[in-house]
């Protein structure tokens, strides 16, 4: 079994290798002309990557959600994945809002800016 400075490295390793992929992902979407579009993807990788969720129902120590799910359709099957699949899809959503109300809030802020004469 692993202890905890083997499971603390091995969380620093994915946090590290999933920031990297993350930019990654940011420096591609920037070709995209439609910003929400790529504010909506960019979103919708950063709760992919980074959302947590517990490895088992009775223990204490937590996974990034779409290995868990993975690991309990192959190990568990049937509908075990939704255990883990329901924090993720919330995620998601609450991500997706938040890349919409940022690119509101943003073209509201530039409107009132190009409406005024200084």
């Amino acid at each position: 079994m692993l202890g905890i400075y083997g499971y603390l490295t091995g969380w620093a390793v994915y946090l590290t290798a999933g920031a990297t992929c993350y930019l990654l992902f940011y420096r591609f979407t920037g070709m995209i002309r439609f910003k929400p579009l790529a504010n909506m993807l960019r979103a919708i990788m950063l709760a992919l990557i980074f959302t947590p969720w517990y490895i088992a129902a009775d223990q204490d120590l937590m996974a990034p959600a779409v290995l868990v799910i993975i690991l309990d359709v192959i190990t568990l099957g049937g509908t075990a994945f939704v255990r883990a699949f329901v924090p993720l899809l919330m995620a998601i959503f609450f991500a997706l809002i938040l890349a919409l109300a940022g690119g509101v809030i943003r073209s509201g802020i530039t409107k009132r800016f190009q409406k005024t004469d200084f």
